[in-house]
């Protein structure tokens, strides 16, 4: 056979082998998944494992003893009413067996994405940790005490004054006002710096917490809580 039959099978023969190799790895990935998965361009990453000790909490609102051995960070937005559930539900008892006795403290976290009284809920509450840190879980637990129905508008200028001096007063109330339309833009900041580390920790709603290294999710009961912080506890 001269070389130029050879030349004229050689192309199909390599295209049939071709096509066999393939065949052969597509049955074999189907029979044997690659257990590497490729990360599409703009897929985020994979959440990192939960760990306090991962969480930023220097500058952050917090209630309870600053050296408590036990830290919780608590990712909330004010007009969830999930987290009210919280605050009226298991809060009240972590701040009565763990952060008033010293055991724990809580860290608030901003995970403000329901709307635009979120956001200005959210601005205030720093503005109120700023003027008056030692009334700022009392405010806190005001909004939720008042808390109106999501994106409906509730969260009126004269609404959170309203709330605002029924905790602090006429003047650390002005003070509170004043500091949003100066550092508005800073503690928005702020604000989506701490919704977005939540993220990367997994937390995809609210009210969210870790503990330890337990990441937990929704308005759990109390006693889920207390298992997390009890674990906290023991492992030091």
């Amino acid at each position: 056979m001269n070389q130029e039959k050879l030349a004229q099978l050689s192309t199909p023969l390599s295209v049939l082998a071709a096509g066999i190799l393939i065949a052969g790895a597509v049955l074999w990935n189907n029979g044997h998944p690659n257990t590497q998965t490729a990360t599409a361009p703009n897929q985020p990453p994979p959440a990192q494992t939960a760990d306090i000790s991962k969480v930023k909490t220097a500058g952050e609102p917090f209630i309870g003893n600053p050296n408590a051995p036990v830290t919780i960070a608590y990712w909330f937005d004010y007009q969830c009413p999930f987290c009210k559930q919280n605050e009226e539900t298991a809060m009240p008892q972590i701040v009565s067996d763990y952060v008033n006795t010293g055991k724990a403290k809580v860290v608030f976290k901003d995970y403000q994405f329901l709307g635009a009284d979120s956001q200005t809920l959210g601005q205030t509450a720093r503005a109120v940790w700023d003027v008056a840190p030692d009334k700022f879980y009392e405010w806190h637990k005001a909004v939720y005490d008042n808390q109106g129905t999501e994106n409906t508008g509730w969260a009126t200028a004269d609404k959170i004054r309203s709330i605002t001096e029924g905790v602090l007063g006429t003047a650390d109330t002005n003070k509170v006002l004043a500091l949003v339309k100066t550092n508005g833009a800073t503690y928005q900041k702020e604000m989506d710096a701490d919704k977005a580390e939540g993220s990367g920790f997994g937390v995809s709603g609210t009210p969210s917490f870790i503990i330890g290294k337990q990441l937990i999710v929704g308005a759990v009961p109390y006693t889920q809580l207390q298992t997390a912080i009890e674990t906290a506890l023991k492992n030091g």
